[in-house]
């Protein structure tokens, strides 16, 4: 649904929900008329979705169920990611996601550590800020940029349901802060 907007668009998605609070939200999306460039995510609205509030240095996290049924949101959002660590895992019944929002020390090396990281598994991907961390030398991680003058980078989630067995499954996508409308997929399975 977002994925394919945005790539039509050719807009960069902009979370403006107004909740502290994770669960269950409703949302609309509106193009403003000053920033043609930007998908704004607002608060209220005709879409449903699973949402992954974030909290000043401290980490949430939010269970998703493997496969949706009936009236659950076929959506996932979380906050726009200014730095943070979001970590997605596979546990076969549910998929779990990690956000944390962590500061870092004078030096701006992150609290967070390689061993931090790694103490949640193997099988778990994560979403990196590239001035904080080298993700090329962690296991399942991918970096994004999260600074620029325009706007913050963002991730989110789409449920895909398929006619083949054992082809649905939820897909995260990401964009790059400053602006960037190229919706990149962040592989956790």
């Amino acid at each position: 649904m977002l994925k394919s907007i945005l790539e039509r668009t050719k807009t960069h998605l902009m979370m403006n929900i107004d909740t502290t609070h994770s669960g269950t939200v409703d949302f609309d999306l509106e193009r403003p008329s000053s920033g043609p460039q930007y998908m704004l995510v607002n608060s209220g609205g005709p879409y449903r979705a699973y949402y992954l509030a974030w909290r000043e240095d401290s980490g949430l996290f939010i269970d998703l169920p493997a496969a949706p049924t009936g009236t659950d949101p076929i959506v996932f959002l979380t906050a726009n990611l200014t730095g943070c660590c979001v970590g997605i895992q596979n546990y076969g019944g549910f998929i779990r996601v990690r956000h944390y929002n962590l500061a870092t020390e004078d030096d701006h090396k992150p609290v967070f550590s390689r061993d931090d990281l790694a103490r949640y598994g193997t099988n778990i991907s994560w979403l990196l800020p590239a001035d904080k961390y080298n993700a090329a030398t962690l296991n399942n991680a991918t970096s994004y940029t999260h600074f620029g003058p325009w706007t913050d980078a963002v991730i989110w989630g789409e449920y895909v349901a398929r006619y083949w067995p054992f082809t649905s499954k939820w897909h995260f996508y990401y964009q790059d802060g400053n602006a960037s409308t190229v919706v990149r997929e962040l592989n956790y399975q």
